[in-house]
């Protein structure tokens, strides 16, 4: 018979079934998936729980699920790096040079040359300020959603971009209308029954 072990995950207590221990660590199985339980809490993969399937369990877990267990010397508690991918780059870190080795390097490279002027400072860039565009635009078109009647409501109604209420001409129902900003302005509708 399994035994049930409780353990904390993603703060909430669970309890599942304890396939596999070696030392202070416990291989637990809950709802499909597998856990590693460290005094009483499941190990974390940063601020998720750190979770295996049955094919993507460490070597270490699966021999322990086939009863091949490590001696108890060669335990250790596993550092919370050892279960995380390991990240290389591909590219090469530039060291910035200082203007003084470069200068003593042009200078012993080439005998009585000439120093080199002293830098022109740039002017900062500034970034153009983005004002927006006023539309002209009197009136705005909205479609009754129950008679689909097409009507050109004035725009000045609606211009905090608030919600309201239109009663259409030709069926005389009321609905919502909202004033959205788009290229143009359009109108949004929404129907209350």
């Amino acid at each position: 018979m399994e035994e049930t072990l409780t353990f904390w995950l993603d703060n909430k207590i669970c309890s599942g079934f304890k396939i596999a221990e070696i030392g202070n660590q416990a291989l637990v199985s809950y709802r499909e998936k597998y856990y590693i339980v460290v005094d009483g809490a499941a190990r974390m993969n940063g601020v998720r729980p750190l979770h295996y399937s049955k094919t993507s369990l460490p070597l270490l877990w699966k021999k322990a699920l086939r009863g091949i267990l490590p001696p108890p010397v060669a335990v250790t508690e596993y550092a919370e790096d050892e279960f995380l991918p390991i990240t290389t780059s591909t590219k090469k870190e530039r060291k910035p040079m200082q203007k003084d080795t470069l200068v003593s390097e042009f200078t012993e490279a080439t005998p009585g040359a000439v120093k080199p002027a002293p830098a022109v400072a740039k002017k900062p860039t500034t970034t153009a300020e983005v004002k927006p565009v006023k539309i002209s635009q009197a009136v705005v078109a909205a479609t009754c959603p129950y008679c689909s009647h097409k009507q050109d409501l004035p725009f000045e109604k609606g211009k905090n971009g608030k919600p309201f209420f239109v009663a259409c001409i030709r069926c005389s129902t009321e609905f919502a209308v909202r004033f959205v900003p788009v290229t143009m302005y359009q109108a949004q509708v929404a129907a209350f029954k």
